[in-house]
Order: structure tokens, then sequence, then C-alpha cells
């Protein structure tokens, strides 16, 4: 039904709203998530003094989650108001329509959303606005991510999968440890980033309650399934590409 309303509205364009800002936003994302998390994990490896792997990997991938929300938070605003957008608002006349409204805008391209996000709600909303309720996400999810992979690339089925399809099964099924656990907090700060900052906004806690009310603990995993399709080519791929990155950066022993 989603699918059929998307295409009678906004036709194959509407299926790619917020993707270039999102493109060129996972490259940096990624970046600092993967580089925060190899070099905390090798921190820990030579300065400290905890003995757990696990422990380790909890710990790197928490500090590149959180890290990485300053990053996040403001990329995923603008993809979240360019998916948002009402294109049928195009139709009405000038007249009818309500500038203070964001579900009446219409943007070309990201770029132009988010200028519009900066004239009409500040520099502050960009970088802040749902910051809090991303933390909340990134963290616990890249915690599950980093330590979903390493445990998983160090068991024994590392070894009969092989050098080239165990990033891929590992990458996916990282994806899922990221999501499943943390598609909830997704939810409420989706909603959280819609609403304009410059109006009466509910908070996480109202929306949460919200949600519950009408559909219990049920409507806070809806839409999960095409999320873990996604996640699942997603994380393969950037796994596959990072593990032969490193093997090509890392010194050979």
């Amino acid at each position: 039904q989603n699918i059929k309303t998307i295409w009678n509205n906004q036709g194959i364009n509407g299926f790619f709203e917020g993707v270039f800002v999102t493109m060129i936003g996972q490259a940096a994302i990624k970046s600092i998530q993967f580089a925060v998390n190899e070099i905390t994990l090798l921190y820990l490896e030579t300065n400290a003094t905890i003995q757990s792997n696990l422990l380790k990997m909890a710990i790197a991938g928490t500090l590149a989650g959180l890290l990485s929300s300053f990053v996040v938070s403001p990329i995923e605003l603008v993809k979240i108001r360019m998916q948002a957008q009402n294109k049928s608002a195009s139709k009405k006349n000038d007249d009818d329509h309500d500038d203070s409204d964001i579900s009446s805008q219409v943007y070309s391209n990201d770029f132009e959303c988010a200028k519009y996000l900066i004239k009409h709600e500040g520099w502050r909303a960009l970088f802040c606005h749902g910051l809090g309720i991303t933390i909340i996400r990134e963290i616990p999810s890249f915690a599950f991510y980093f330590v979903a992979y390493g445990l998983l690339a160090r068991s024994s089925f590392a070894v009969q999968l092989g050098n080239h399809a165990a990033p891929l099964v590992f990458g996916a099924l990282a994806g899922w440890a990221m999501w499943i656990p943390t598609y909830p907090a997704d939810i409420v700060k989706t909603l959280v980033q819609v609403q304009d900052s410059k109006n009466k906004m509910m908070g996480p806690m109202q929306i949460t309650a919200k949600l519950y009310r009408s559909g219990g603990v049920k409507a806070f995993f809806d839409g999960l399934e095409p999320k873990l399709v996604r996640a699942a080519v997603k994380h393969a791929a950037t796994f596959w590409v990072y593990e032969i990155v490193m093997n090509m950066l890392r010194p050979i022993p």
C-alpha cells in the first residue's frame, strides 16, 4: 500500500527522496564510525589493562556511535524532511500555501531543504534538533554492531566461510544485530525530527507514550522488515569493502 501511494503521488522520484544527502553523509558517517572503532580498539589493545575482548569491542562501538551522532543527526534531519514533504502541496494555489506548515513545503533537492531549515529554524535546529534521541539510538546500535561482527569474525565460521564470504555474511548479521533492538528508538527519532522545531513539539517520551497507546508494542516495530532487508545488503557490502581496504592498509605480520 505504501509503495502504491508513493508511486501515485510522486512517481519513481518518490523512492529516492533524501538519497543524495544520505549518500554523501554516509561516506562521512562510516568513515568516523569505523575510524573511531579501529583507533579505540588499537588503543585498548596496547594501553589498557582490560582483558575482555568483548568489553573492548563494546567500548569501541559505544564511542563510535557517540561521536558519529553529531554528524548523523543533521544529515538524517534533512533526509527525514525530504521524505516527509508533501508533493501534493505544489498543486495548491499560492494563496493556500502556509509557509509555516512544514508538511506543505516542497524542496527541489536536499540542499534547498537544508537551506530552508536553517533559514526558518536556525543553525541550532540543524545540529541539535533530535540530537539527544539520535545519541540514544546510536550508542547501543554500534555497540551491538561492532561486537556482533567482531565475535563472528573471531569464530570458527570465519574460517569455514573464507575471506570473501565471511564479511558479507557477518556484515548482514551485524546489521540485523544493530537494528532489531534499537528500531523503536529510530521510530521515535523520526517522529521527533519530522516536527518543526519552531512550533510546539512533542518530546521523545510523549511520542513514545502516544505510539504505545495507539498500537502497543507492535507500533514500535512498524516497517522493520524492509529495514532489515536494506540493512543486510548495506552492511554486507560495507564490511566486505572495509575488510578489503584494511587488508591493504594493515602491515603484513
